[in-house]
């Protein structure tokens, strides 16, 4: 992770800029303000700071580390709609939850960049887990509900 975080580090020096953009986006802008794709081509999986695989297979845990509540609320409306969409078209949209593990593990690295330059105090690696078990349940509780009603009377 710090070798992603010297990258970024080492484009800040060189006049690019990092903020969030919508209050949880990262937006890397070169000098001229044209943004950058932190996501990287197609199939590369390697924007300007890399990929974080921990971020991939462990969301909830490395952004509740940093507190990166941002993550939750998204991951509670998108599984909602996800489910909702799941019972309107009478199909399995699994790729939702992979799409949002994807997202965040391209984001992360900024994320935590971000979350360093602003002197976030972070959670221990065990309190982290639980808390972003926890939470990712607490996240997913309404598309849960939606999905047994609809199981019950659909």
């Amino acid at each position: 992770m710090q070798a992603r975080l010297d990258r970024i580090d080492a484009l800040i020096s060189s006049g690019y800029t990092l903020e969030r953009k919508w209050g949880y986006y990262p937006d890397l802008k070169k000098s001229s303000g044209e943004s950058v794709n932190i996501f990287g081509g197609l199939f590369s999986l390697s924007g300007p700071a890399g990929f974080s695989w921990i971020a991939f297979f462990f969301p909830w845990a490395v952004c509740a580390q940093i507190k990166e509540w941002s993550f939750f609320y998204f991951v509670a409306v998108f599984s909602f709609f996800s489910t909702a969409l799941s019972i309107w078209l009478g199909t399995n949209t699994n790729v939702a939850s992979f799409l949002t593990c994807f997202f965040y593990a391209s984001m992360y690295p900024y994320l935590r960049y971000l979350a360093a330059m602003g002197n976030v105090k972070e959670y221990s690696k065990a309190a982290s887990i639980v808390i972003g078990m926890l939470l990712w349940i607490l996240a997913i509780v309404p598309s849960l509900i939606l999905a047994f009603i609809s199981a019950a009377y659909f």
